[in-house]
């Protein structure tokens, strides 16, 4: 979320429409994509990172030196697309291998490994345990940016690796890896109808302090803005110290996104354009399941509002967490393989049909000799087992296909010699999903401040590139001095969508009935909420709705008071099976008191 340059006065005039008229989607997950632990475990040796931070235009190059081939490694791009809509392309090229190219499509992206959110930050994963080695590495990065094929704006934040790396006459070194691309916003930067996403977290479990001896924690944001605060608390405590200078800050506030690296524990750091990465020590700090909280901002003086603009801001208009990555150094010697279960997952447990069962198997000690096996049982019968080789990230999803009768079974998953879990299912005719409506609920007091909104400089800008476009004046003299000036303005605002002003709008929360009225379980889906034509909000039901069952969850919404038209889908893309589609959508006119 950065600015794009002007190129010409018609580019000026499409970008100024842009501002003025961008519709927002959150097809691609504008809120974020959570992050989430790719890798885990304990090596007798370390987990390095290496990175080139701040934005700047493509190629870009990052040399580095690595004390034997990894077990685990990942390279990450930060690529800036201008808006969500833009297409475009990233390769990466490794040690002078193969160029990799990935394609990028904004909003219609579906790649697993490319975390798009907002008006276009992308945070790209690629696997390369295989293609790093010991001694000198260089990773090499490219865009389209300029090409005539593309509309990114193709800028990159930076290159990012992370290798776990063994090191026989190290110490242990316990460690979570998660990655993701949360998109943490105020009201005004999610177009018609404002949402807010303050806060977002990742937890760490499995960590034994009786064992450990001191451990750091490692994030990376993009997208940060210095003089605007923010925060990474860690089990309930904020981490890194107060800016040196607080004359611009409110009381109490902190600013770990300051597009300065290496500074948040008070030292003197690195300019770095609009990215961040900072490690601190949470040895003392350090629980069993250990929980990492980001937030943009905080309403430090009570009045409903996170500012972001005026002397003393109290927080980010929007920022990225990308990154969080916990090690510890183990008191001892390997602890050897701790392998556990997450709830097994059923899809497809219909009458007649085939169902498979999906369980995610995790590894949080050394990486074992040889397979694992993973058993699969029905009513306490083993019906299929799998010898399943260890991933090398130490989290890894199997499977099993299986027939089940009519009626209810408890489905179980061990891993291993004793770590097991199991799932209640009820397997009967195809889930029915029915939505329903309830009356929308004031939040309270709530929100219903205002911010300033620089709407009014954006059409300021507009006016005169369109205006300075139908005069047709020569370069030169007053109508240039105009024309430059506007696009130095704009090209200074952080986005090409801009907020919208927040005065009248209120805090709600929308009763929403899902039943299920089918003869199975209905698995996992999402509930996405339209207000006046606009998706607005986006709930994950990760229990899903059980058989005969009718579950209420409360929809939150950010708008005006008064009439507004509602729609609400289940499942809008399709990942439930479902004997009546046609009753998943409700939709009506409904009064915001």
């Amino acid at each position: 979320m950065c600015s794009t340059p002007l190129h010409s006065v018609l580019l000026g005039i499409v970008l100024a429409a842009v501002v003025l008229a961008a519709p927002v989607s959150a097809v691609y997950d504008f809120e974020g994509i959570p992050l989430d632990v790719v890798a885990q475990g304990e090596v007798q040796g370390d987990v390095l990172t290496f990175g080139t931070y701040g934005l700047a235009a493509p190629p870009q190059e990052l040399s580095f030196s690595l004390p034997s081939k990894p077990v685990w490694a990942r390279i990450y791009t930060g690529v800036w697309g201008g808006t969500e809509r833009y297409t475009g392309w990233e390769e990466v090229t490794v040690n002078n291998g193969v160029p990799a190219r990935r394609n990028l499509f904004g909003k219609d992206d579906r790649h697993e490994d490319t975390y798009v959110t907002g008006y276009g930050v992308y945070w790209i994963a690629h696997d390369c345990t295989d293609a790093l080695h010991g001694g000198k590495n260089t990773v090499s990065l490219a865009t389209s940016r300029g090409q005539a094929e593309s509309k990114i704006d193709g800028r990159v934040y930076g290159i990012f690796v992370v290798a776990v790396v063994e090191n026989k006459n190290g110490p242990v070194t316990k460690y979570w890896i998660a990655e993701g691309n949360e998109n943490l916003h105020g009201e005004g930067w999610a177009g018609t109808n404002p949402t807010r996403h303050d806060t977002c977290e990742v937890s760490f479990d499995h960590a034994d302090p009786a064992v450990l001896a001191g451990a750091n924690l490692s994030i990376l944001l993009l997208a940060s803005t210095k003089g605007q605060p923010d925060y990474v608390v860690f089990n309930g405590q904020d981490l890194g110290v107060p800016p040196a200078d607080m004359s611009n800050y409110p009381d109490g506030a902190l600013d770990i996104g300051d597009e300065r690296c290496g500074n948040a524990m008070g030292g003197a750091g690195t300019d770095t354009r609009y990215v961040d990465f900072e490690t601190f020590p949470v040895g003392s700090l350090l629980k069993e399941n250990n929980t990492i909280l980001f937030e943009r901002g905080r309403d430090l003086d009570g009045d409903g509002v996170i500012t972001t603009t005026g002397t003393k801001p109290e927080g980010e208009d929007y920022i990225h967490p990308c990154i969080a990555i916990l090690t510890a150094r183990l008191s001892g010697a390997q602890s050897g393989p701790d392998i556990t279960v997450d709830t097994p997952r059923v899809k497809g447990a219909y009458v007649g049909e085939e169902a498979t069962v999906l369980a995610t198997v995790r590894n949080y000690g050394s990486k074992p000799a040889g397979t694992i096996p993973v058993a699969f049982s029905v009513d306490g019968k083993i019906v299929q087992t799998i010898a399943a080789a260890p991933a090398a990230s130490g989290v890894q999803e199997v499977g099993a296909k299986m027939t089940l009768a009519e009626g209810r079974h408890t489905i179980s998953v061990r891993a291993g010699e004793s770590a097991e879990a199991s799932v209640p299912v009820r397997v009967g005719t195809i889930p029915d999903l029915a939505v329903r409506i309830g009356t929308p609920v004031s939040a309270g007091a709530g929100k219903t401040g205002s911010q300033q909104s620089p709407l009014p400089l954006f059409a300021a800008c507009a006016g005169l590139f369109i205006a300075a476009f139908l005069v047709r004046r020569p370069p030169g003299g007053k109508c240039a001095a105009i024309l430059i000036a506007a696009a130095v303005i704009v090209s200074s605002c952080p986005l090409i969508a801009p907020p919208v002003a927040a005065a009248g709008y209120a805090d709600y929360t929308v009763p929403v009935t899902i039943t299920n009225s089918g003869g199975s379980d209905a698995p996992s889906f999402d509930l996405t909420i339209y207000l006046d034509g606009a998706r607005a909000a986006v709930k994950h039901l990760d229990d899903g709705v059980k058989a005969g069952e009718t579950v209420t969850i409360d929809a939150p919404l950010y708008t005006t008071p008064g009439k507004h038209r509602l729609r609400i889908v289940a499942d809008e893309s399709g990942t439930v099976r479902d004997a009546n589609p046609g009753n998943n959508v409700a939709e009506g006119d409904h009064v915001f008191p």
